[in-house]
């Protein structure tokens, strides 16, 4: 493994980030899949008499990289085990350069990459951003606004 520490405090479960993904075959060869170009694009569309909002369908191509942009991290998500594992702990700005078993990742992605089952995945991770949460608002409680109703 390879890595570059970053800056700042750690990733953690359930935290928001944005990172580049590329992935790669055990001796080095880009794995490539179908990744969209760009996002969706928003488009009104008529349904039933009334106008909406829909959305075109992404282009894609086939390429190692992926973007990932406000994903959560979180082992109950679409984040796979090897992938939530290897960026848990990353700062941001930080890389990694892992090799994933194949219980991990390939076991629940060898049919929609055509990869073999028990294959050993490597992959390198950009942590660009993770997106610190809103601060709470401070309205008054309910028990404060109730004071404040009865003493002027």
């Amino acid at each position: 493994m390879n890595e570059i520490v970053g800056r700042g405090e750690a990733i953690k479960d359930s935290d928001v980030f944005d990172a580049v993904l590329k992935f790669y075959r055990n001796q080095g060869e880009p794995l490539l899949f179908e990744t969209p170009v760009h996002d969706p694009i928003p488009v009104v569309i008529e349904v039933d008499g009334k106008s909406m909002i829909g959305w075109s369908a992404a282009q894609t191509h086939r390429s190692n990289v992926a973007f990932d942009r406000h994903r959560i991290l979180a082992r109950q998500q679409d984040v796979l085990p090897g992938i939530y594992y290897s960026i848990l702990g990353m700062r941001e700005m930080g890389y990694r350069h892992v090799a994933i078993p194949p219980h991990l990742f390939a076991h629940a992605m060898h049919t929609a990459w055509g990869i073999d089952r028990e294959s050993v995945i490597k992959v390198e991770i950009f942590l660009l951003r993770i997106h610190t949460p809103a601060p709470p608002t401070q309205s008054p409680g309910l028990l404060q606004r109730l004071v404040n109703r009865i003493l002027p």
